[in-house]
């Protein structure tokens, strides 16, 4: 999960699925704004639970958030950090937000390798797609900062994602599978 916080601003946050071939997939969405942090992680709560979502060993779920989240205002004891571990959603504000480099990565996922694109995004991700649609660049050639809090989380996650390793047991027989479905295909 990704989360790019919002008071005024609209939180977003995304769930992510990678297979093993290293593809994206953007499975779940909750997008809204003028709530509190608890409301929030409640919302969180019952869509992973809804898919099932894995845990930490603590009961909590794991997300990345934006570094922002980490400052106090003067009006605030807590930053929006303490507040989502507070609330059972374990945030991990050690994010990359190279703005350009995200880009080209969003970029290259979509594109992919050979035209075949690496990032998938579910039909019910609507504020994302929403905001992909609407990505424009300015006269100076650099991104219009307007409605891409969907697309900010979505960069921090894939500069950010922790690469999803095939396990041992699963590899032998998965490999044997491709090689395969690539042998049959070379014979055509």
């Amino acid at each position: 999960m990704s989360i790019d916080p919002g008071l005024n601003n609209p939180l977003s946050c995304h769930w992510y699925a990678c297979d093993y071939d290293g593809n994206v997939y953007v499975v779940a969405e909750h997008f809204e704004a003028g709530r509190d942090v608890k409301y929030h992680c409640d919302a969180i709560r019952r869509i992973s639970d809804g898919l099932h979502w894995k845990r930490t060993r603590g009961g909590d779920i794991y997300a990345l958030i934006d570094s922002a989240a980490n400052q106090r205002t003067l009006a605030a004891s807590k930053s929006v950090t303490e507040l989502f571990c507070e609330n059972g959603v374990a945030v991990n504000p050690k994010v990359d937000k190279n703005l350009f480099a995200g880009i080209n990565r969003v970029k290259n996922y979509l594109i992919g390798e050979k035209g075949a694109p690496r990032l998938y995004i579910f039909s019910t991700c609507v504020h994302l797609i929403r905001e992909l649609k609407a990505y424009v660049y300015g006269a100076d050639d650099t991104p219009v900062k307007r409605d891409d809090h969907a697309l900010d989380e979505l960069r921090y996650y894939l500069m950010t994602k922790p690469h999803n390793a095939m396990p041992a047991k699963q590899k032998g027989e998965l490999l044997r599978f491709k090689e395969k479905l690539l042998c049959a295909r070379r014979r055509r």
